[in-house]
């Protein structure tokens, strides 16, 4: 079902795009420094601060409907999601798959679940 917003120009409801292989329950970005340290002067305050460049995290969750796109992606190689993770100088690099569950139930209705966790470091392609 398609929604209609009204006075909210710019904005996205939901998630944006479609994943392959999952129906999507939620996409998360988190973007920070690969590290980020205070460099004391030699009275103990701050003196500076080393940063690295930023990193970026992606957890994916929802549930399965194939065996392609999200789910079969690897930890050696790079994975392209549908939705965009270019935000707050996020690097452009590729996402490696850090951990993933594929949850069952018996539950009455309950569908395949999965969560899958990736990363982007600024200097591996």
């Amino acid at each position: 079902m398609a929604l209609t917003l009204i006075n909210l120009t710019g904005f996205h409801p939901g998630v944006t795009s479609d994943e392959t292989g999952i129906n999507v329950k939620s996409f998360k970005r988190k973007i920070e420094p690969e590290f980020n340290n205070v460099v004391p002067a030699k009275d103990g305050t701050a003196r500076g601060r080393v940063v690295a460049p930023m990193k970026l995290q992606v957890t994916i969750d929802g549930e399965v409907s194939g065996s392609t796109g999200v789910m079969a992606a690897t930890a050696v190689a790079a994975f392209t999601p549908a939705n965009s993770v270019a935000f707050f100088g996020a690097p452009t690099t590729g996402l490696y798959l850090l951990n993933a569950s594929v949850d069952d139930s018996r539950e009455n209705g309950a569908l395949q679940e999965m969560s899958a966790e990736f990363e982007a470091l600024a200097g591996i392609a």
